[in-house]
């Protein structure tokens, strides 16, 4: 029999009253807002790069003003804090502010001047900007905002579960994961091949191989469960993901 969420320790599906605590965390003062600011840029900076680039075909530099002037601006605004859970999920909510924002700063000045006034908004180094870049003939900008937003969530969730086994003594659990799933090799191991690597029977790599994946997709949906107002929006926003 299939267990449920709440036993394989995903926890209870209540929802509470105001979900969105990073929302109200950017919206405080002092220090707890800074930490906010920078929480909710780490999470979301990709997605937003990448639509500017992909939307409005603007340079490095340009796409790069846009975004942390972008964040700044969600503060500064407090656009967020007109944000409810109950007017739609928060991907798309992020998606029309940042389409509101560009289109302003376009007709207003043509772009902002380097470092707009938010040199506090780390992004990542040139490095990691360069492959962002989107494929404009295979995507929509839609579609490049979703990818990096999934991209996202999962590296997340997996460092989250990583976290997990490792602190309790699973370590064997992350090592077995890694030697199957996030392997730089053209092909994937076999079960075998991974196996006999570490020592174990083929049979153990798919039972941690499992609880791995289960583990990941409980981070997933908890991070999910931050930007949704009840058990249905959580489920259209897994379905819409990762369809």
């Amino acid at each position: 029999m299939a267990r449920n969420e709440t036993e394989i320790g995903e926890g209870p599906r209540e929802f509470p009253r105001t979900t969105w605590g990073l929302v109200a965390q950017v919206g405080d003062t002092g220090n707890v807002r800074q930490a906010g600011l920078e929480t909710l840029c780490h999470r979301y900076w990709k997605a937003v790069y990448c639509y500017v680039r992909s939307a409005w075909r603007t340079s490095n530099a340009d796409a790069k003003d846009l975004t942390q002037g972008f964040f700044m601006w969600l503060v500064q605004a407090d656009v967020l804090e007109r944000y409810s859970p109950e007017v739609g999920r928060f991907r798309h909510y992020l998606k029309g502010l940042l389409r509101n924002y560009v289109r302003a700063q376009q007709a207003s000045s043509g772009r902002l001047k380097r470092g707009g006034g938010a040199k506090h908004v780390a992004l990542g180094d040139e490095l990691a900007l360069a492959d962002l870049i989107p494929d404009t003939k295979s995507e929509s900008p839609e579609q490049a905002f979703d990818r990096l937003w999934v991209e996202g969530l999962m590296e997340r969730a997996l460092l989250r579960a990583q976290t997990y086994f490792t602190a309790a003594g699973l370590e064997l659990r992350v090592q077995i994961h890694e030697a199957y799933e996030l392997t730089s090799g053209e092909e994937q191991p076999t079960y075998a091949q991974v196996a006999a690597r570490l020592g174990v029977k083929a049979a153990d790599v798919r039972n941690h191989l499992h609880h791995m994946r289960e583990r990941i997709r409980i981070e997933v949906r908890a991070e999910l469960r931050e930007t949704v107002n009840s058990p249905g929006d959580l489920d259209a926003e897994w379905q819409e993901l990762f369809r």
